[in-house]
């Protein structure tokens, strides 16, 4: 952790060097679109790794938000300086839950089918996975050093030009190791896949033999499920010497496997063509 916080602070001191000379910015705004833009990862980097951009995909493709998916790789544009971002036909920039509360303006149906006991619940297992999976996707990406050298090393590097591609990921990697020290006193593998395994177990048991978690329409906790799913089990699909200790716990649950396929298919498979 000290090498890599050595290599954060003389970047830093780096880049605090310039621009050597300031001048006065020329914005010229984008024209309004007439059907609003998604702004995600490129997908041949780090979207196979950034799970909120697939979330937000997820919610406007199951709410049938209009929209179009464009492929970027500076998050500096968007207003929280994080992509996914969302460009609105009214000339407004979206992001973090601003996106999910244009769906919901826009969109009343969505999730309207739900009792509220249903609603409490969706809202119980969309925290779920943004908390134990999460954890699990971080320690078998970032933590894990095997992985982190062949899968998301190579895989954050190819959207930065040299020598950025060498800095940047082991910075990447050592926020996310401090972001994990900052939720745990220590990082515990059996106690983090025992999270994990209970996590699924639950969410294996409350989607049976259903089409979607809460019946035969989706989500937000579909949403969220469904991107830690098709992450986890596509980025640690392929290359050699890579082992995740979460995808062996999905892959016992075949009804989990089989959800994760059909909303690929469903949704997404023709448009990432």
């Amino acid at each position: 952790m000290e090498l890599y916080r050595g290599i954060r602070d003389r970047w830093v001191a780096f880049t605090s060097q310039f621009p050597l000379e300031t001048r006065e910015p020329v914005w010229t705004p984008e024209p309004v679109p007439d059907v609003a833009i998604l702004y995600v990862f490129k997908r041949s980097g780090t979207t196979s790794m950034e799970v909120q951009s697939l979330v937000v995909q997820s919610v406007l493709s199951f709410a049938g938000y209009p929209h179009v998916v464009k492929e970027c790789n500076e998050p500096d544009q968007s207003p929280n300086g994080q992509l996914p971002y969302l460009y609105t036909t009214k000339g407004r920039a979206l992001a973090g839950r601003e996106i999910i509360d244009e769906v919901m303006d826009q969109v009343p149906g969505f999730g309207s089918t739900l009792s509220p006991i249903e609603k409490a619940d969706s809202l119980a297992f969309t925290s779920l996975g943004e908390s134990k999976l999460h954890f699990g996707l971080l320690f078998d990406l970032w933590y894990n050093h095997q992985n982190f050298t062949k899968v998301a090393y190579p895989k954050y590097a190819t959207d930065h030009p040299f020598p950025l591609n060498l800095v940047l990921p082991r910075i990447k990697r050592m926020e996310q190791l401090d972001w994990m020290l900052k939720q745990r006193v220590a990082i515990n593998k059996d106690e983090i896949l025992g999270d994990v395994k209970m996590a699924l177990s639950a969410y294996s048991t409350q989607l049976d033999q259903k089409q979607y978690l809460f019946g035969a329409k989706p989500s937000m906790a579909d949403a969220t499920l469904f991107a830690y799913l098709h992450i986890l089990l596509s980025t640690f699909n392929s290359p050699a010497g890579v082992h995740s200790s979460v995808r062996d716990i999905i892959k016992r649950h075949d009804n989990l496997i089989q959800y994760s396929r059909r909303i690929w298919s469903t949704w997404f498979a023709t448009e990432n063509k």
